[in-house]
């Protein structure tokens, strides 16, 4: 079970004639887990892209996530959000997102927000609930849990809003762009273990197994570094139509140099698109639909473009119901990953899809029950590496309980 959510709110405290807001938010996550899957999970050093494998049946600890965000100053705001895993992490509780939000005082129909610190990038349209969770199901799609995974924004970054209220339209348009650093090993686990799907977030000074390498005496991956030391950067587009709908478009460079292979992870070069529209319908259902498409790659080639260049996709579409104190929901995904130069020294390819469906009811204020059940089938041919089948399908049923006051 997912025994979720104790949360304590410090809603005003009170300096002068200012009122400033802070509001704390703990989380305990415990679960009841059925696994069908052949793979040890990636947390344990296996290929399996699910959070869990095949002999974890019982009840497992989700996460211990703190979130604290409140006001510094009017125009000043701050956001932390703290977990632990419970799965051998380096450390016991670590940060997934720290950082300071500056929102000057408007003086036009453009609204400005600058933040700086580690945090994610305005990609996923799921992940909209406190500490970056899911706001439909327990697990996200596969290309937001990459993003949880993999990515962090350690840098700045700003947007700029044009309020469509002012002149006479029904929708609003932003543009932002960041510039960051300490992301450089960004696509290694994609590379080796392909697309997954689970809510485990990465920690900013956390790692996990490699996947195909046997030898515990090799380093675990860490995935916040800088290597070459250049910054990365992302741009993008987003149109918010009544106040409800969404439509958003992002490109993503971390501008790796792939020469730089000394240092514990080596430089990737991992670039890609991400395009994403969340509409909202009558009868309360929400439609969600998301396609991600670019490549990575690694070692030092002539052309600066990489010894080993794999292409990603994926994609999703979900549909969600609020009926009252009941959420349903259905999620599709489809992943590839392929190796385009460099296949006859390591060959990356999975080809695979997934169903997810969730359930969630909320008896009262303090209470939720959840369940969600995910299929994910297909290829992985990484897995020869180390004498197993490409080929697996893998189950998981997760009943969750949450608590919050």
């Amino acid at each position: 079970m997912r025994l979720s959510c104790l949360a304590l709110t410090v809603s005003m405290w009170t300096f002068g004639q200012s009122a400033l807001a802070h509001e704390i938010t703990a989380q305990i996550d415990l679960r009841a887990v059925v696994v069908d899957s052949p793979l040890d999970s990636f947390t344990e050093g296996g290929t399996g892209q699910l959070r869990f494998g095949g002999d974890d049946d019982g009840l497992r600890l989700g996460a211990v996530m703190i979130d604290a965000a409140g006001e510094i100053v009017d125009t000043v705001r701050y956001g932390v959000t703290a977990r632990a895993t419970g799965d051998g992490d380096r450390n016991p509780i670590d940060l997934t997102e720290a950082y300071l939000e500056w929102r000057p005082y408007p003086s036009s129909p453009l609204r400005w927000k600058t933040r700086v610190g580690a945090f994610y990038a305005p990609i996923s349209l799921e992940n909209r609930a406190v500490g970056w969770d899911s706001l439909y199901s327990i697990s996200a799609s596969a290309i937001n849990t990459w993003m949880g995974e993999e990515f962090r924004t350690i840098g700045l970054e700003t947007s700029l809003t044009a309020l469509g209220a002012t002149a006479g339209r029904n929708f609003d348009v932003s543009i932002v762009a960041s510039a960051y650093g300490w992301n450089d090993p960004a696509g290694i686990l994609l590379f080796q273990r392909g697309w997954g799907i689970h809510d485990r977030q990465t920690a900013l000074f956390g790692e996990l197994p490699r996947p195909l390498v046997q030898d515990p005496s090799i380093p675990n991956i860490e995935f916040f570094d800088e290597v070459d030391g250049r910054y990365g950067y992302y741009a993008g587009v987003e149109t918010k139509i009544a106040g409800r709908h969404v439509l958003r478009a992002l490109h993503y460079d971390n501008r790796g140099d792939t020469a730089e292979v000394e240092a514990r992870e080596p430089t990737w070069l991992t670039r890609f698109d991400s395009f994403g529209a969340r509409i909202e319908m009558p009868l309360e259902i929400t439609a969600i639909a998301q396609y991600m498409q670019g490549d990575t790659a690694v070692g030092a080639s002539a052309d600066g473009r990489g010894f080993i260049i794999v292409d990603l996709e994926s994609w999703f579409v979900l549909l969600s119901r609020q009926h009252g104190r009941h959420r349903y929901t259905a999620r599709y995904d489809r992943m590839n990953t392929e190796t385009v130069r460099g296949a006859r020294f390591f060959d990356s390819h999975q080809d695979a899809d997934a169903w997810t469906a969730a359930y969630l009811f909320s008896f009262n204020d303090h209470w939720q029950l959840a369940a969600e059940a995910i299929r994910l089938s297909g290829s992985l041919r990484q897995r020869a590496e180390i004498g197993l089948s490409p080929n697996a399908t893998e189950r998981l049923l997760q009943l969750a309980a949450r608590y919050s006051f």
